[in-house]
């Protein structure tokens, strides 16, 4: 049996942001403008009961790693996050928690009641912040800089236990060692993390795109960019070997988080689509079954054997050992 105990669940738990990230699949971004991703449905969030029903499934270990990611939006801006917090403690009071924010909503008080809720639990929150006041913004645009200096040093004040996470940009490396000092001032951990996007546009395509952002239209359709597979060799197992399934805003479950960028990039809408939904568009909702209906299927033993033979795009291009 593929999946016999889930160690690893993700949530993506809504379509709302204060952040204009031109990486972002919230976005698209043509011609150095960035639109609003059409596939999407914004400011949408996760139904509490979709979460309560996933976390009572009896494969979710005693001790699982629930990670809240932002693939399409900021966790923290679900409007019911403290009461997500609760849920999962209720079912899995040793959960390892893992939260990514990047920091410039809610209040101070938000903050400090949540260190406090988190107290005596396993977790780590995450401040995303690539910079300082005169650079964070050039990728995380539209961020307050001094709205996350507040919430961040009053969760801290609070005694909570994050890290200050800063990825790397031609912009802002030579800052390193000043953001270092800054978060060692203010009692945070500080990890810098490469870009992992090997495609990303150069600084001036984000500057550009930061001076022509549509915040009200969504983009066109229409408007492929040319990709290519390589020759694969061999799949790395990433989502059977941490036997780990993602969970994203419209209560779908997938195997990872870039099966559900493509659900959103019209790239691979057209392959993916047919890959997942086979002949049941709603298979793997649980809006509609149950998460056990869901790993009974046979789709996932589908999807292992494909890995060795005729892996789809996406596996490819996240997992191909190289």
């Amino acid at each position: 049996m593929l999946y016999p105990t889930i160690d690893f669940v993700q949530f993506d738990l809504n379509v709302t942001c204060n952040a204009f990230c031109p990486g972002c699949h919230r976005y698209t971004v043509i011609d150095d403008q960035m639109y609003l991703n059409p596939f999407l449905s914004f400011n949408t969030s996760l139904n509490l009961e979709i979460i309560e029903q996933a976390m009572i499934n009896k494969r979710i270990v005693d001790r699982p790693w629930i990670d809240f990611v932002g693939l399409v939006g900021e966790p923290i801006a679900h409007p019911k996050f403290t009461e997500i917090i609760d849920i999962i403690y209720k079912h899995r009071p040793n959960a390892k928690i893992n939260i990514h924010t990047n920091g410039g909503l809610k209040s101070t008080q938000f903050f400090e009641e949540l260190a406090i809720k988190l107290k005596n639990n396993h977790y780590l929150l995450q401040f995303s912040v690539d910079g300082l006041e005169d650079t964070n913004n050039i990728y995380r645009i539209g961020v307050s800089w001094k709205k996350i200096m507040e919430n961040m040093t009053a969760f801290i004040d609070a005694g909570g236990n994050a890290i200050w996470k800063f990825i790397v940009f031609p912009w802002n490396e030579h800052q390193i060692n000043e953001a270092k000092i800054l978060a060692e001032s203010i009692g945070i951990k500080f990890q810098v993390e490469k870009n992992r996007d090997d495609n990303s546009p150069h600084m001036l395509d984000y500057m550009e795109a930061s001076e022509n952002i549509n915040k009200k239209t969504k983009g066109p359709l229409g408007y492929k960019s040319s990709h290519s597979a390589s020759a694969f060799t061999k799949i790395q197992n990433k989502c059977f070997d941490p036997k780990g399934i993602y969970i994203n805003q419209d209560g779908r479950v997938l195997p990872c988080c870039m099966f559900n960028a493509s659900l959103s990039d019209e790239q691979y809408r057209d392959e993916m689509l047919p890959y997942i939904n086979e002949d049941n568009e709603n298979w793997n909702n649980l809006q509609y079954s149950t998460l056990e209906d869901i790993m009974n299927n046979n789709w996932w033993h589908k999807l292992y054997g494909h890995l060795d033979t005729a892996p789809c795009t996406v596996c490819i291009r996240s997992c191909e050992k190289r």
